[in-house]
């Protein structure tokens, strides 16, 4: 207040001298005095506004080479909000529909598993046309030799996702009240309901851009891009920013997303639907607690964030497994999910085995100074995963960056997961897990935990 006042009363010291002397004839020029510096102040304000904000010498090394990235993807950019626009729109629809109230459990898990089945078929009837589609001529008269083929198999389609369309609001809703009572036990819950509410959707969710430095393996740059993009665009994006930046990117799908409500794909086992279900509602309990709010702070918090969702997402799905399908228990167990690559694991090459210890070797190689030792050895170990049935499109120090911030993933060799996993084995429960971990904003802080429950501190 005193600045203002000050400055108020230097503006009004000459006015009212020249005003006592000559009032007509110097009042005119008073005023454009009074003008003039008006003038320069804005124009001087202005030059400053626009140095602060277009002026490259304002950001680190780091903030510019991550717009540049940005550039190079601009106009792939995933529409969020009108996203959550429509998702919300037919949450609220179903909530006052409640479509499926008047299920029994049973009904309700028979209709999940029915859901889930037809996904399956829809895959690979999908599948089958773009096979059929590649072998056509592409001169043919009617645009396929096989269009009797095509025509039916296209009609099967279409009839499959009028089904799932019908009956995904209903799915939805089992698959939430079964999470959410489970979520409820565990002491997530107020009033009887969880808090926040289990609401997903089945969706594709947006693809998942990761760029890492080539000298080691550190997410340095992640944005959602648009779920259709196609295979020739994704692989040109993730050459030009190699190119241009120096660095390595990869761009892949993605399971599920914590929005609200959160995103899920249907084209998994039952078991990795519910996990992921419970995986991204932790992130939705985690958003506005410690641990979330930092979560892009650094690569550790970003491990550690999906480390503890991972926990969370597979104790409550397998809850919600034994409980509701104890049938299909024998079958998940024996389902290896990694990011929907199947792994038919053989007696000599096994997925998880081999993926482990190339990363450790990657690791080995670029502590060492060797980056183009390490991107060889990895496009050689591609092609070994390639040649064993296991069509990795890329391996490179981002494929690692984003695989390796899981704890149950082969791609990590960070300790950061082994630790979540040990503070959760020496806690007595889910609940005081989460409430132990929320608070965390770095890895001394999980340290510190693990510490005080060994009785070292």
């Amino acid at each position: 207040m005193s600045v203002d006042q000050n400055h108020g009363h230097f503006l009004n010291q000459p006015l009212q001298a020249t005003a006592i002397a000559t009032p007509v004839k110097n009042s005119w020029r008073t005023s454009l005095r009074a003008l003039g510096l008006r003038r320069r102040i804005l124009i001087a304000l202005s030059l400053l506004f626009t140095m602060v904000a277009a002026g490259p010498q304002n950001f680190t090394p780091l903030e510019q080479q991550q717009r540049a990235i940005a550039r190079s993807v601009r106009g792939l950019d995933f529409d969020l909000l009108s996203w959550e626009y429509a998702a919300l729109r037919d949450k609220v629809n179903a909530y006052f529909a409640q479509p499926a109230a008047t299920l029994t459990a049973e009904e309700g898990s028979r209709l999940v598993q029915e859901y889930l089945q037809r996904a399956q078929q829809i895959g690979a009837i999908e599948g089958e046309l773009a096979r059929l589609a590649a072998e056509a001529p592409p001169n043919s008269s009617d645009g396929s030799t096989h269009s009797t083929e095509t025509e039916a198999l296209q009609a099967q389609l279409d009839a499959l996702r009028a089904q799932q369309q019908a009956d995904r609001p209903a799915v939805e809703q089992v698959i939430q009240k079964q999470v959410g009572d489970e979520l409820v036990a565990a002491g997530f819950g107020f009033a009887g309901r969880p808090l926040p509410p289990v609401l997903f959707t089945f969706t594709e969710p947006p693809k998942k851009m990761v760029v890492s430095p080539r000298d080691r393996i550190e997410t340095i740059y992640g944005h959602m891009l648009d779920a259709q993009i196609d295979l020739e665009t994704i692989e040109e994006r993730e050459a030009a920013i190699a190119q241009e930046q120096d660095v390595r990117a990869y761009i892949t799908s993605i399971g599920g997303l914590g929005a609200f409500p959160t995103m899920v794909v249907d084209r998994a086992g039952l078991g990795w639907v519910l996990s992921t279900v419970a995986h991204e509602w932790t992130h939705n309990y985690l958003s506005l607690l410690p641990l979330g709010l930092n979560y892009t702070k650094s690569s550790d918090l970003i491990i550690m964030n999906e480390s503890v969702a991972e926990v969370v997402g597979n104790e409550i799905g397998e809850r919600v497994l034994q409980k509701y399908y104890p049938e299909l228990m024998a079958e998940e167990a024996e389902r290896v999910e990694l990011d929907l690559i199947p792994i038919e694991q053989g007696p000599t090459f096994q997925f998880r085995r081999e993926m482990r210890k190339t990363r450790q070797e990657v690791d080995r190689l670029l502590a060492d100074g060797k980056i183009e030792e390490a991107e060889a050895y990895m496009e050689k170990r591609r092609l070994e995963f390639v040649e064993h049935g296991y069509p990795l499109r890329v391996l490179n120090q981002a494929y690692f960056a984003f695989h390796g911030s899981y704890v149950t993933s082969p791609s990590s060799s960070s300790p950061i997961g082994p630790k979540i996993e040990e503070l959760r084995a020496r806690l007595p429960d889910l609940h005081s897990f989460l409430q132990t971990v929320r608070s965390f904003t770095s890895v001394t802080d999980l340290d510190n935990a693990l510490a005080r429950l060994s009785g070292d501190r």
